[in-house]
């Protein structure tokens, strides 16, 4: 909850700072490459402020076994034991890898969803005969956009989030390798599985993030519809 909220007020705000810095002031009429830059940017600030729980939700998944802790008992033990790992630095370890690889995958998602948006009113306001700013997606073409901007994305940065996620888990019960660093678990990935281990889990991921983003758009749209916000 909080990471998409924060996203989504980090990315209308950068909207507005380049609309002033463009000259214009007009958020919907900004360039794609300042669509492109504020949807990385507010991808960035929302992992970021998140991240500690990101790395608490991995090491919970790998620490569960078989007649181990579980429920709240499970979350402070994994909490406690990561904090003692190496303190509030155990809890940031892959964060360069994290916002590295947010940056495009926020920014092709945001901004692709924005470019197939426009383009949809494009064409239909053509074969209506209106203006393109009176045509409003229906709530099936915005969660079909939604959709392919979130996959697109997600394919991308893929390889990224393989290498963070195994950063953030390393020395847990399920993946007890360890790391010296981005470059030591990439060639080591590399070297025991190949360049598709990079991409280990993407087609699970991508029936996750899918229909996550296609909800999310539908549902972002819907409520700034109901709120008056443009």
């Amino acid at each position: 909850m909080p990471e998409t909220a924060i996203k989504f007020g980090s990315y209308e705000a950068a909207k507005r700072a380049l609309a002033n810095f463009e000259g214009h002031g007009d958020p919907r009429q900004i360039n794609s490459y300042s669509k492109f830059t504020a949807g990385g940017v507010a991808g960035m600030i929302a992992q970021f402020f998140v991240y500690p729980l990101d790395t608490l939700k991995f090491r919970l998944q790998c620490e569960t076994v078989k007649g181990g802790l579980t429920g709240s008992a499970l979350v402070r033990q994994t909490a406690i034991k990561m904090y003692a790992d190496g303190g509030v630095r155990a809890c940031y370890r892959g964060v360069t890898m994290g916002l590295v690889g947010m940056f495009p995958y926020s920014a092709i998602d945001m901004g692709m969803f924005e470019l197939l948006k426009k383009s949809y009113q494009s064409y239909y306001a053509r074969r209506a005969g209106c203006h393109e700013d009176d045509v409003t997606p229906g709530n099936i073409a915005t969660g079909i956009i939604g959709a392919t901007s979130g996959a697109i994305g997600a394919t991308v940065v893929y390889p990224l989030n393989v290498v963070r996620t195994r950063l953030q888990t390393q020395g847990t019960v399920m993946h007890q390798a360890t790391y010296t660093g981005i470059w030591d678990v990439t060639q080591k990935t590399i070297q025991k599985e190949g360049y598709r281990g990079l991409y280990k889990g993407l087609t699970p991921n991508l029936l996750k993030v899918a229909p996550a983003l296609s909800i999310t758009w539908v549902v972002y749209e819907n409520s700034k519809s109901v709120l008056g916000l443009h």
